[in-house]
């Protein structure tokens, strides 16, 4: 077996400022390093006004993520504009973005009213877009004032599948 020289440094010449100083500005560094590292992502710009064409003003903006049988998943989102003297839902701007498809957005925006009942009771406040909204899209029960429910022809509740359903949830 070989023996191998140990040399011992020497680093008394530091004393314990020295090394307090030395070791804050290496976690200085270090956290310098790592802040510049981590580039946020721009927020995406509003995609909606803050009033109607007509001047009315946002009752409510609902979005989710939902089934899409063309691509992995649906960006769906609407916002409701009401009359701003009686808070009535007016007016409506709808986008969709097909994940997995196209990052485009395509838009819509049309006339809202105001229908009693569902498949399930007649005492649910429906949203019933009446111009330019697809098919698939028309009828929305309003279950709260924070969710909206996706409606079939028959103002049934849709049926999503194991990773998305037909909640809104209100964002703004």
């Amino acid at each position: 077996m070989m023996n191998i020289p140990r040399k011992n440094f020497n680093v008394s010449w530091l004393n314990s400022t020295t090394k307090k100083s030395l070791c804050g500005i290496f976690l200085l560094l270090t956290i310098m390093l790592t802040a510049s590292s981590c580039k946020k992502e721009p927020a995406p710009s509003q995609w909606y006004s803050e009033t109607s064409e007509n001047g009315d003003p946002i009752l409510g903006v609902y979005e989710s993520r939902i089934p899409c049988n063309d691509c992995e998943r649906l960006k769906f989102a609407i916002v409701i504009y009401g009359n701003s003297q009686t808070n009535v839902p007016v007016t409506y701007a709808m986008s969709r973005i097909y994940v997995g498809k196209s990052e485009d957005r395509v838009s819509n925006t049309g006339n809202v009213e105001i229908v009693q009942g569902t498949a399930i009771d007649t005492a649910h406040i429906v949203y019933r877009l009446t111009t330019g909204a697809p098919e698939e899209y028309r009828s929305f029960w309003k279950i709260d004032e924070n969710l909206l429910f996706i409606l079939d022809d028959d103002l049934s509740p849709r049926v999503g599948d194991a990773g998305y359903g037909y909640v809104l949830n209100r964002i703004h």
